[in-house]
């Protein structure tokens, strides 16, 4: 008898190369025969797959997948996930995917009233800024937890399940916009793809995501992904508690040191009997002699975001601004930068980069609408007195102010 692992490899084949014929005949064998198939065998299949070039690209292997999950969806069994104690990243994953649940239970009941866009219009409109948030619950697992799994070796999401993250996030736009047009016509199909997409996804988290991340991952791993979500966020759900199961308390580990709060001290009236010359401490740079500490203020304050990515394509560095334009948690740190961007744009920072390697460029720029943004991108290459290329910064910033501009303003004006 054929076993279930080479089954699904077959049937994914034969999706991939279009013999539908096959592929029926195969299913019909795989669900007479199997009676559970568990996460790992699944994405152990696809990866094979994926290595061995049966499928054309990422959108061709994510369209195979979503079709063969969708079949065997069944004979993958649920795993126990309510032992994760509160604060826990998965317990919070949880706790989000059950409001989830509930937003698309709700989509389901007023897409299958006829009268509910005229009726019950309000509770569309709330849908839509709903579903948005699920970008925040995503842009946790794109930024925290797929680059510690593609430390240990699993880089499965950072593409597939990433391609399918921009998927929804689509079909959340679309729903927005025919909501806010009042299109009734186009609400109807949109809703009902949606929460299909965002229902889907968590039932993915559930059935292999989670289960696949606590095998792979440490109880080190997992404090760090907690450590980073601050700067991320969450939806639907309060703030959860800083879970750090080896945290000690200053005083009961002998410090004296109090613990520091997260908020920022109130500006205080500058005291040059109190300040240290930048001379003592100081780094010689090509230019000037400046501190660490104003090293970080310097990046801290500046009005636009900085990533720099090495010669070796990891992400070294980016500076934590209040107001960035583009999320970013210490997850990416040392995280190669073809992770580190939605796959369906991945090859244009990859042609960047090979460009400056070669040393045929040494600059690009992109700009673009962001949600009621205008958003400037530039790259540049970094090359040292040899010409030898050393990396890439990235630097992004909300241009719409300096957009705006006319005329010209001399004097001080902060009224």
């Amino acid at each position: 008898m054929t076993d279930k692992k080479t089954l699904l490899r077959q049937i994914m084949t034969s999706l991939a190369h279009g013999d539908t014929d096959t592929a029926d005949a195969q299913i019909a064998t795989f669900m007479d025969t199997v009676s559970e198939i568990n996460a790992d065998d699944v994405t152990e299949v696809a990866q094979s797959l994926d290595t061995a070039g049966v499928f054309t690209d990422a959108s061709h292997h994510t369209l195979i997948e979503q079709r063969v999950f969708g079949i065997i969806d069944s004979k993958i069994p649920v795993l126990d996930l309510s032992t994760f104690p509160e604060g826990h990243p998965v317990h919070t994953f949880l706790a989000e995917n059950t409001v989830i649940k509930e937003l698309c239970q709700r989509a389901q009941e007023l897409v299958a009233d006829p009268n509910s866009f005229d009726a019950l219009y309000s509770d569309w409109a709330m849908l839509a800024s709903q579903f948005a948030q699920l970008d925040i619950h995503y842009l946790r697992k794109e930024n925290q937890l797929f680059p510690a799994l593609e430390k240990r070796g699993f880089s499965h999401p950072s593409t597939i399940m990433w391609t399918v993250h921009d998927v929804i996030r689509g079909m959340a736009k679309t729903y927005a916009h025919a909501v806010e047009a009042k299109d009734k016509d186009a609400a109807y199909p949109a809703l009902d793809e949606l929460q299909r997409g965002a229902f889907e996804m968590t039932v993915k988290e559930e059935k292999i995501l989670f289960p696949k991340s606590s095998q792979l991952l440490s109880q080190n791993d997992w404090i760090e992904i907690r450590g980073g979500e601050d700067e991320i966020g969450w939806c639907y759900i309060d703030k959860p508690i800083l879970w750090n199961p080896t945290w000690t308390h200053p005083s009961e580990a002998g410090s004296e040191t109090p613990e520091m709060s997260g908020a920022p001290a109130a500006p205080q009236v500058f005291n040059p009997d109190e300040a240290t010359r930048t001379s003592v401490g100081g780094i010689n740079l090509e230019v000037g002699n400046i501190t660490p500490e104003q090293i970080n203020l310097i990046f801290k304050f500046m009005p636009f975001d900085v990533t720099f990515v090495d010669e070796f394509d990891e992400v070294r560095y980016y500076n934590k601004g209040d107001e960035r334009v583009f999320p970013r948690s210490p997850g990416i740190i040392g995280r190669q930068v073809r992770y580190c961007h939605p796959p369906k744009s991945v090859h244009v920072v990859e042609e960047i980069i090979d460009a400056f390697k070669k040393g045929e460029r040494d600059e690009a720029s992109f700009w673009i609408n962001f949600r009621d943004a205008f958003v400037y991108i530039q790259y540049f290459a970094l090359r040292n007195h040899a010409g030898h290329y050393k990396g890439v910064i990235e630097i992004t910033q909300d241009a719409s102010t300096v957009r705006g501009l006319e005329g010209e303003q001399r004097l001080l004006d902060w009224e």
